[in-house]
């Protein structure tokens, strides 16, 4: 089988749906088939899943060759270097399982070191660099769930790195945004920034190094990432300026298998990432406080509906910062917190409007940044089987390091921890930050009906209730969900009890207004893209597979 040349021609993308106007701002592009659908945020790594998927592969095979082809396509915000969060469903018996592969900081660290560091150094460079997880990741899927054979999935990717991808539009204010870390790292600088300049729209990028990188995953899977050249050349890098990671952090690590978070709403069960990922358990937090209400007016966008549901979202998200991190227990301690009594406690607290005990033992610095670079994709074969993966570096191209030789982007992402004592997310050798990205996946009576998630930082989880209350509470079709203006109520810091919003710049105003006059406080309208771009694939009830590509970002979705 031969994947190096994707055939475009054989994908089927068809635009049957633009979503436009002032209540729905954004375009969504949506495509049909029957065969296989994948949704992802660039065409060439979503051209890589469908060629997989035309090629016999099932849906970890292309999710494979999605990811690691969106390692390369979008440099900035995941990749080898950084971490995965990866939800499969086994149509036929119906088991949802978690691949989680966060990153992990080093056996060696010294916490009382790292609690002691300026924030721009916890935050970025060479102490912000935890072990990778994706490889592991990724190699961990493809072993249990894969029927191609491992070269074949990664061929995409390889081809990308090594002959270049294309760079799309919107990605070029993600360079751009970025120039000083880009320039601050001579290899960065070297790749991304060819001879000295920024990027611009059909320009093609070549990583040939980390097309190397690739073919020795390729050919010896995990242990040709963390044993061998590859990983002595990252080791040697990070160590001469300074950092505690060692071969052993390297060798030692694992992905590991989880089952997911879930709860029932409106006739679903949703399924999401369990801790230490935080942005599931608030999620699903949220949503199974909403179960029991009945939210006024016809769409999630109402002010009288998002009012209610925003602040059952703040009061799920301080819940969640207290018991949701990488230690023994969390689980447990969520689950405690499904309970009726609890989630009526919950509500109750969202409708006296009163503030949260938010504990002092939050922290802002341990907070993921608004606009975190991050990507998420989904995929569905022929047999409904189904992979919702979310990856990412963090922030913007990490920590802004390169190691000489491997092309390999490498994460930041000890910056999410918290330095503060007794933290679920506290920081500790060995320990693997928390994180909001959200996965999920949704069933209705056994059957699939969506994968869906989105980028975006600590705003992912409130994207992910007001699309998903919007498509299951309000019957609103999901494209309209997806394109809808997005708002996203701050999460409150110890000692506040004003609540705060925050929304696209192009949005309805008018229900901006009608917050404010109903006592939030307006926060500061960002841009388009800090607020993600959903991708996902619902499976209609006549076996149509329907993608969706949120134009807020390079998405793109296809089928066969």
């Amino acid at each position: 089988m031969n994947l190096v040349n994707l055939r475009r021609g054989a994908v089927v993308l068809c635009l049957i749906g633009v979503v436009l106007g002032r209540a729905a701002p954004m375009p969504v592009q949506v495509a049909e088939a029957r065969n296989g659908m994948v949704a992802a945020g660039h065409p060439d790594a979503t051209a890589a899943g469908v060629a997989v998927l035309q090629a016999g592969g099932n849906a970890v095979d292309a999710a494979v060759a999605v990811g690691f082809a969106l390692g390369v396509t979008e440099p900035y915000g995941s990749g080898v270097g950084g971490k995965l969060s990866l939800l499969y469903r086994d149509a036929r018996t119906g088991t949802v399982t978690v691949v989680e592969a966060l990153d992990a900081a080093s056996a060696h660290l010294d916490e009382a070191e790292f609690r002691r560091l300026p924030a721009a150094e916890r935050n970025n460079g060479v102490h912000s660099v935890a072990v990778p997880g994706f490889v592991a990741g990724m190699m961990e899927a493809h072993e249990r769930w894969g029927v191609l054979p491992r070269a074949d999935v990664l061929a995409p990717a390889i081809r990308l790195a090594e002959e270049g991808f294309e760079v799309r539009p919107l990605q070029v204010r993600f360079f751009r945004s970025q120039a000083a870390k880009l320039r601050s790292n001579e290899e960065l600088s070297r790749i991304y920034l060819p001879d000295g300049r920024m990027p611009e729209a059909g320009q093609r990028l070549v990583n040939a190094d980390l097309g190397r990188t690739l073919r020795a995953v390729a050919a010896q899977g995990a242990p040709g990432f963390y044993e061998g050249p590859v990983a002595e050349a990252m080791l040697r890098a990070l160590r001469e300026a300074g950092s505690p990671l060692r071969a052993e952090d390297f060798a030692a690590y694992r992905a590991r298998i989880d089952e997911p978070l879930r709860t029932n709403f409106r006739g679903t069960v949703v399924y999401s990432a369990p801790p230490p990922v935080s942005g599931g358990g608030v999620f699903l937090m949220a949503l199974a406080a909403l179960e029991a209400e009945r939210l006024p007016g016809e769409s999630a966008l109402k002010p009288e509906a998002m009012d209610r549901w925003m602040r059952v979202f703040i009061e799920a998200d301080a819940v969640c910062r207290e018991v949701l991190g990488d230690r023994e227990g969390s689980r447990r301690e969520w689950e405690r917190l499904m309970g009726e009594a609890r989630l009526a406690e919950l509500r109750r607290r969202a409708s006296e409007g009163a503030a949260s005990v938010v504990s002092a033992s939050w922290s802002a610095d341990e907070q993921e940044a608004l606009a975190a670079e991050t990507t998420h994709f989904v995929v569905v074969d022929r047999e409904g089987n189904v992979v919702s993966a979310t990856q990412s570096q963090s922030n913007h191209f990490g920590s802004g390091i390169v190691p000489p030789g491997t092309g390999v982007v490498m994460n930041n992402s000890l910056s999410n921890f918290n330095r503060i004592p007794n933290n679920p997310n506290e920081v500790a050798a060995g320990r693997r930050p928390r994180t909001t990205i959200t996965p999920a996946v949704i069933v209705r009576e056994g059957r699939l009906v969506a994968g869906i998630g989105l980028p975006g930082g600590s705003r992912i989880p409130s994207a992910m209730v007001q699309v998903t209350t919007d498509y299951l509470m309000f019957g609103r079709p999901l494209e309209e969900a997806i394109g809808a203006p997005r708002f996203h109520p701050v999460t409150r810091r110890p000692g506040q009890a004003e609540v705060r919003f925050e929304t696209e710049r192009e949005t309805d105003h008018r229900v901006a207004d009608a917050l404010r006059r109903m006592g939030w406080r307006d926060g500061t309208d960002a841009e388009t893209e800090s607020f993600g771009g959903m991708t996902a694939v619902e499976l209609l009830p006549d076996g149509r597979l329907r993608g969706y590509a949120d134009q807020r970002r390079s998405n793109t979705a296809m089928g066969f």
